[in-house]
């Protein structure tokens, strides 16, 4: 079988409707992006900027709520490497001494942020529950839901991630590989492949679990 598109790679996975909007809803939004994703990456762009503005809004949107759930996650969670890459990443450091303008600035900061403060919603739990299974089971996709052009189409290679940091470090590269893509990026290489297989998944993946045929 030659590389490249053929009917059923194009073909939408349709999942039946659920009883739980919020999950048809994230369902919906990952077939979308599975097929711009689609699109880019074989060169039938036609859409335009629509396809790439999906990428940019809604995309990043629910990958965005992927990380934020996963910040939210019990530290407990995290191995102590692991928390001292995440403080590395947030740029966190030791506290001013108490009375110096630097420590009445970081007081006055965190008075803001506790008034500002929101209670994390179901959907931002939902996103990250669905991205925790779409991860575990990307290594088991059946060939016929393998989208990437190639002859032997399989995503065994792709490791399921073994701890929260690695699930955090595979969101994050989510992330980037949307925001270049939606920029013009074209590029076909194993981050933008992994990022098209957590949507092959994603798109998927049943309320009941397992998977929808394409």
């Amino acid at each position: 079988m030659a590389d490249g598109p053929d009917e059923q790679q194009h073909s939408e996975p349709q999942p039946e409707p659920t009883s739980f909007s919020s999950f048809d809803h994230l369902l919906d939004s990952c077939r979308r992006t599975r097929m711009a994703l689609l699109s880019v990456i074989h060169h039938e762009d036609h859409g335009g900027s629509a396809v790439r503005d999906h990428l940019a809004r809604e995309a990043l949107a629910h990958v965005e709520s992927v990380l934020e759930g996963l910040m939210l996650a019990r530290t407990g969670q995290f191995s102590g490497e692991e928390l001292r890459a995440l403080v590395r990443r947030a740029g966190i450091v030791e506290p001013a001494r108490a009375g110096t303008p630097d420590a009445r600035a970081a007081e006055h900061e965190a008075a803001h942020e506790r008034s500002t403060l929101r209670a994390i919603d179901g959907r931002t739990m939902l996103a990250v529950g669905h991205a925790r299974v779409v991860f575990s089971v990307i290594p088991q996709l059946p060939p016929d839901a393998v989208a990437w052009p190639r002859h032997h189409r399989t995503y065994a290679d792709i490791p399921v991630p073994r701890s929260e940091g690695e699930v955090m470090l595979r969101a994050e590269e989510l992330a980037r590989v949307l925001w270049r893509v939606a920029a013009g990026d074209d590029r076909r290489d194993e981050p933008l492949r992994r990022t098209l297989a957590f949507y092959d998944a994603g798109a998927r993946l049943s309320v009941r679990g397992g998977f929808r045929a394409a």
